[in-house]
C-alpha cells in the first residue's frame, strides 16, 4: 500500500511540472481563489445569521452574570483569531518558493544527508534508494545512516545498501538505543558536506527535492535552516490517514508558508530539512545535551534545532518544491501520541523563544514573529473556552448544539479550501471531518501536555 501510494503521489507530482505554463496559470487562478474565499466567508456569515446563531450566543451570554463576564475575553479572542487568520492569509498568497532560473547556473554545494533509524526495516531500504535517485550532482553529496540500537534487521537493510552504493553509503551503529539527537550528532561529526540535510527513515523524498531545498542557502547567507514539504505517504491507507494527509498539507502549504515569507519558520521537520554546518557547530553541544525542567529532552529535536537557529538571528525558510514523503500513525491512539509529543514540545521550544523574541536576536521581521507567536499560543486558550462555553449551552438548550455542529461543518471548510489552493481535488472535503474532531476530540492535547512535560516517552516506538 504504501509504495502505492508513494508512487501515485510521486507521479501526481510530475503531472504539475508537465506544462511550463502551470506557474502562470496559478498565479491566474489566485485573484479568483480570493474571491472564492470571499464568497464562502459571506455564505458563513448569512449562514450565521439565517439560523440566528449570533442572536442565540447573545441570549446565551446575557442570561446569567458568570456568563456576561465570559462576554468579553470571548469577544476578544474571536476578534484576534480573525485578524490572525486575516494576517497569515495575506503573507501566504505572497509565498513563491525559490526555483532555478532557465539558465542559470548553479554551483551545488556537497551535502552530507543524515538518517537516524530506529526499528525500520520495512522502509530503510526504500528511503535511502529515494536519496541516490535524487538530481543532483552525484559525486556532491554522501549518505549517512545510524542505526539506533534496532532490535530488527534495519542494520542488516543499512549493510546490504551499503553494497550497493559502496562508500557513498556510511554506516553508524549504535549497540544500544542512545536517541536520536545523539544519532544525529554522531553523523554530524562524521558528516563532510557544508550543507547538513536530515531525513527520516520512514520517508521518501523526491527527485528534486535536495536541489530545490538547499537554494534558499545557496542564495542567501542569513538563512541557516530550509524546511522541505512534508506529504503523507500512507495516505490511502484508511480515512485517519485520508485525514491527515490535509492536515500535513495545510500545515507545510499554508503554515509554514506565510511564516516562510518574513524567514521565522518556527518547526523545520526532521523528516526533511537543510542546515549550515557552520551554524549547527555554534550551539549543537547545548542541543544535544539539552535538559528542560532539568529533565534531559528526548523528543522535539527538529523544533529544537529551529529555535537554536532564530536564536542565532539567521532566517528559517520553506520551500514547498521540495517533497518528501513520510509514513503517518493509521488508528487514532497513534494519533494522539503523535500530537501529545509533538505539543509537549511546542510547548517547551515557545517558553524558549519567548525569552529572546523581544530581543535584537536580528536586525528586521522582529514583530512579525511575535504577532505570530501570540496568535498561535491563543488559539488553545480559545479552543477549550469556546467548548466550555458549547458544552454548557448545550446542557441549557439541547438543540443548541446542532447549529453549532452545522456551523463547525462550514468553518472547517472555509479552512480546508487553504488546501484547495495548492491541491486541486476533492480531497480537501477530509478536512470537515477532521476539524469536527479536533474541536470535539483533541482538546484535551494542550493541557495534559503542559502537565507532563518532564515525561521523556517518544510512545510511537
Amino acid at each position: 500500500m504504501w509504495e502505492e501510494t508513494y508512487v501515485d503521489a510521486n507521479l501526481k507530482f510530475k503531472e504539475k511540472r508537465l506544462s511550463p505554463n502551470i506557474i502562470s496559470l496559478k498565479e491566474r487562478i489566485d485573484p479568483f481563489f480570493i474571491i472564492f474565499i470571499i464568497i464562502i466567508s459571506i455564505l458563513i456569515l448569512i449562514f450565521s445569521l439565517k439560523f440566528r446563531i449570533f442572536h442565540l450566543w447573545a441570549d446565551f451570554l446575557q442570561s446569567t452574570s458568570l456568563l456576561k463576564m465570559a462576554t468579553y475575553p470571548l469577544l476578544i479572542s474571536a476578534t484576534i483569531v480573525v485578524a490572525g487568520l486575516l494576517f497569515r492569509t495575506i503573507f501566504w498568497l505572497r509565498y513563491k518558493p525559490l526555483t532555478v532560473k532557465p539558465g542559470e547556473r548553479v554551483d551545488w554545494p556537497f551535502v552530507s544527508v543524515i538518517m537516524p533509524a530506529l526499528n525500520e526495516e520495512e522502509l530503510i531500504r526504500a528511503s535511502v534508494d529515494s536519496i541516490f535517485a535524487i538530481d543532483y550532482p552525484q559525486d556532491n553529496f554522501e549518505v549517512i545512516c545510524i542505526n539506533d540500537g534496532s532490535t530488527d534487521s534495519t542494520l542488516a537493510n543499512m549493510l546490504k545498501a551499503r553494497q550497493k552504493y559502496s562508500d557513498r553509503l556510511k554506516i553508524i551503529n549504535f549497540p544500544k538505543n542512545l536517541g536520536k539527537r545523539k544519532a544525529i550528532y554522531a553523523g554530524l561529526k562524521k558528516s563532510k558536506g557544508e550543507i547538513i540535510v536530515s531525513v527520516d527513515t520512514d520517508s521518501r523524498i523526491e527527485k528534486e527535492a535536495i536541489k530545490n531545498l538547499v537554494l534558499p542557502l545557496i542564495k542567501d547567507k542569513n538563512t541557516g535552516a530550509v524546511a522541505g514539504r512534508v506529504e503523507v505517504l500512507n495516505s490511502k491507507h484508511n480515512f485517519l490517514t485520508r485525514m491527515l494527509s490535509i492536515r500535513y498539507s495545510i500545515s507545510f502549504n499554508f503554515g509554514r508558508a506565510y511564516q516562510s515569507v518574513y524567514g521565522a519558520v518556527f518547526c523545520c521537520p526532521g523528516a526533511l530539512t537543510a542546515y549550515r554546518k557552520s551554524i549547527l557547530k555554534k550551539f549543537i553541544h547545548e542541543w544535544v545535551n539539552q535538559k528542560f525542567l532539568n529533565t534531559p529532552c528526548t523528543y522535539g529535536e527538529d523544533r529544537a534545532l529551529t529555535t537554536q537557529v532564530l536564536k542565532l538571528g539567521y532566517m528559517t525558510r520553506f520551500q514547498s518544491n521540495a517533497v518528501v514523503h513520510t509514513k503517518v500513525p493509521s488508528t487514532f491512539c497513534q494519533m494522539n501520541r503523535m500530537y501529545l509529543r509533538w505539543t509537549r514540545s511546542y510547548l517547551r521550544e515557545s517558553i524558549l523563544f519567548a525569552r529572546f523574541m523581544f530581543t535584537n536576536y536580528r536586525t528586521k521581521h522582529r514583530f512579525l514573529p511575535i504577532y505570530d507567536f501570540f496568535f498561535l499560543n491563543l488559539l488553545h486558550p480559545f479552543h477549550i473556552f469556546s467548548l466550555i462555553l458549547i458544552t454548557y449551552s448545550f446542557l441549557l438548550h439541547p438543540l443548541f448544539i446542532l447549529r453549532h455542529l452545522a456551523f463547525l461543518v462550514i468553518a472547517s471548510f472555509f479552512v480546508s479550501l487553504y488546501y484547495l489552493r495548492t491541491n486541486k481535488s476533492f480531497v480537501f472535503l477530509y478536512g470537515i471531518p477532521y476539524g469536527i474532531i479536533t474541536a470535539f476530540c483533541l482538546w484535551w492535547i494542550v493541557p495534559y501536555a503542559a502537565l507532563t512535560m518532564k515525561n521523556r516517552s517518544w510512545m510511537t516506538r
